[in-house]
């Protein structure tokens, strides 16, 4: 059949447009976080820095997301997470969409084809999964950055907000001595990529059987700024602030009771406490339990600053995104 001059020119014209959308994105999924380690010092210095502004002005960033939409997609259960990055998109003007990760289509298709999709939607994603794997696959194929609200391996929105309270109280943060209690963990390996970019030293007491990640902790030895020990006594000697978190994260529930067996003696509590110096700040990211990895008497210390870790998850996130998306 011969083609019509008309026809013709639509056929060019869809294959012109083909052409030029071939390999184009909506934004720059190179910006993603998905881990403190794809910040140099600069950027981590810029970010915390940030966020102290965000708290302190937040009135200068009121309009920095508008027209901006960002998706919070999320397999796990979230309180700080999740409420943080909804108020905080909402406070800059932008559009948060919440996504329950069950509830929706990513249970049944190719992760890869639903975040490619969900990436022509919005501007960028935060995702708070099980799998660091699938953090990856989604930076791969989305068409806007990826930020990591949590996975099994990393936590780098916590350590923005852990490393900018320790900011907030102690001015500088080279040369401080950090002490974290318990499981080698995805927040206890943050803290260990964010010691090595602000010049803190870092001591993981650990469990024999729950060190942190070994590619990490070589890769900080480099640095000087890790020691590991099995005694928690000797751990907090010296230390400006002592870390902990929960003995059984999401996901580790079938291990529970040969877990709370191995933390024996783990617990940041009065006894412990009494080998710190007089200075030094109690922290945990929560959710914390109380009577296992922390005692109600060390949550609840004048000492503990708990809580402006959770308030500045806000702040700092804020700042995240609206760098993330080139809008500071």
């Amino acid at each position: 059949m011969e083609t019509l001059p008309d026809q013709h020119t639509k056929i060019l014209a869809s294959k012109a447009l083909l052409a030029a959308r071939q390999g184009t994105k909506r934004g720059k999924p190179e910006r993603s976080l998905l881990t403190l380690d794809d910040l140099n010092n600069s950027q981590m210095h810029q970010l915390l820095e940030g966020g102290l502004e965000m708290k302190q002005h937040p009135e200068r960033f009121e309009r920095a997301l508008q027209g901006k939409s960002v998706a919070l997609l999320f397999q796990k259960t979230s309180t700080r997470t999740r409420c943080s990055f909804e108020i905080g998109v909402g406070e800059m003007s932008g559009i948060p969409m919440y996504m329950e990760w069950k509830t929706s289509n990513f249970t049944l298709a190719d992760l890869a084809d639903e975040a490619r999709a969900l990436s022509r939607y919005v501007d960028l994603i935060v995702a708070r999964v099980y799998h660091h794997t699938d953090l990856l696959t989604m930076k791969k194929h989305s068409e806007v950055p990826i930020v990591n609200g949590l996975c099994d391996r990393y936590h780098p929105c916590q350590g923005l907000a852990d490393f900018m309270t320790l900011r907030e109280y102690f001015g500088d943060l080279k040369g401080l001595n950090l002490c974290y209690i318990g499981d080698g963990n995805n927040v206890c390996h943050t803290l260990i990529q964010g010691a090595v970019k602000v010049g803190m030293h870092i001591t993981v007491a650990h469990p024999p059987q729950y060190p942190p990640d070994a590619d990490l902790v070589a890769a900080a030895q480099t640095h000087h700024a890790i020691t590991l020990t099995q005694d928690p006594r000797a751990g907090v000697q010296g230390a400006d602030a002592i870390y902990t978190d929960t003995w059984i994260s999401m996901g580790d529930e079938s291990e529970t009771q040969t877990r709370l067996h191995a933390f024996q003696g783990f617990q940041v509590n009065q006894e412990l406490l009494a080998h710190t110096p007089e200075h030094a700040l109690i922290m945990h990211c929560l959710p914390a339990h109380r009577g296992y990895e922390i005692s109600s008497e060390a949550l609840d210390s004048p000492n503990s600053v708990i809580f402006d870790q959770a308030e500045n998850r806000k702040h700092v996130q804020k700042f995240l995104l609206a760098w993330i998306l080139e809008q500071v």
